[in-house]
C-alpha cells in the first residue's frame, strides 16, 4: 500500500517538473503574523508548485493539482504511523536516511524541493554514468557531511538526512534575508542531486543545463516517501513548493 501510494505520488511530483508555462516573479503574500502563505494550504501549493523552467524562470499558478496532491493537501493524515514503519522496516530503511524516528512530532508547515545544480560540467558532455553508483555524487557520504539541506536525495534514489527531519534549518533567501531567525523550523528541505551543463545561449559558466531525465524515477519515489514521512510526523499532508518559488521576488536581495 505505501509503495503504490508512493508511486503514484511520484508520477504527480514528476508531472509537475515537466511542465512548462511562463508566468512572472510574482510571489504569493506571506503573513508573518501566522507564518504562513496567506491563502488555504491547497492554494498555497498551487502557487508554490508553480513549473520552474531553466534559469528559474517561474511559471503561472497552477489550476490544479495531479492526484492525489489535489484531494491531499492540508488535510489530515491518512498514512498510519505503523503502516509506514512496517514499510520502512521491509525495505532496510534506515532512521539516519529518513532524519529520525517517524514517532517524532514536526512542526514545519512547508516541505520544500530543492536541486543541487551540481557539479557543473561546463562545455563537457554529462557523464554517462550519471543514474550509476560508480558516479561519484551518488556517493552518500559526500552528501552527508554537506549541511545545506534535511535530505539529499543521489540519483539511485537513496537519501541520507545530515540533519534530523526535527531541527529547524534554514534553506533559502527568503528565510535567512527576508523572515530571519522568526523563519526557524517552519521549512523541511530536501536536496535532490541533479548536475548542470553551461548552455551556450547563455552567459558564460551558467548551470542552465539539466540532464534529460532531470530526475530518475527512483530519485522521485525517495522524494514522495520522504514527503509522506514529514507529513505523517507533521500530522496533516504538509504544502510542497519549488526552492525557486519560496525565493519568488527575493532572489536578488542582498
Amino acid at each position: 500500500m505505501i509503495k503504490g501510494f508512493c508511486q503514484t505520488l511520484a508520477l504527480a511530483f514528476l508531472s509537475l517538473c515537466s511542465l512548462n508555462t511562463q508566468g512572472s516573479d510574482v510571489r504569493l503574500p506571506f503573513d508573518e503574523a501566522k507564518l504562513e502563505f496567506s491563502a488555504p494550504p491547497l492554494e498555497q501549493a498551487r502557487w508554490l508548485l508553480r513549473p520552474v523552467a531553466e534559469y528559474g524562470v517561474l511559471g503561472k499558478p497552477l489550476t490544479s493539482l495531479p492526484n492525489p496532491q489535489e484531494d491531499l493537501i492540508g488535510k489530515p493524515m491518512t498514512v498510519d504511523r505503523s503502516q509506514l514503519q512496517s514499510y520502512l522496516s521491509s525495505h532496510k530503511i534506515t532512521d539516519a536516511e529518513i532524519g529520525g524516528a517517524i514517532t517524532n512530532t514536526l512542526k514545519a508547515k512547508y516541505f520544500v524541493i530543492h536541486d543541487v545544480s551540481a557539479p557543473n560540467y561546463h562545455e563537457k558532455t554529462f557523464p554517462t554514468n550519471i543514474n550509476e553508483a560508480t558516479w561519484f555524487y551518488n556517493g552518500l557520504t559526500f552528501w552527508g557531511s554537506n549541511h545545506a539541506a534535511h535530505f539529499f536525495v543521489n540519483r539511485l534514489g537513496q537519501s541520507v538526512a545530515p540533519h534530523p527531519l526535527t531541527t529547524p534549518w534554514r534553506a533559502t533567501k527568503f528565510e535567512t534575508k527576508v523572515l530571519k531567525e522568526k523563519s526557524r523550523g517552519l521549512f523541511v528541505h530536501t536536496e535532490l542531486i541533479q548536475p548542470r551543463r553551461t548552455d551556450p545561449q547563455g552567459r558564460p559558466g551558467n548551470d542552465g543545463i539539466a540532464p534529460d531525465p532531470g530526475f530518475t524515477e527512483s530519485q522521485l519515489d525517495r522524494l514522495a516517501l520522504l514527503y509522506v514521512i514529514a507529513s505523517v510526523e507533521h500530522g496533516t499532508w504538509m504544502v510542497p513548493a519549488f526552492h525557486a518559488n519560496i525565493d519568488a521576488g527575493y532572489s536578488r536581495r542582498s
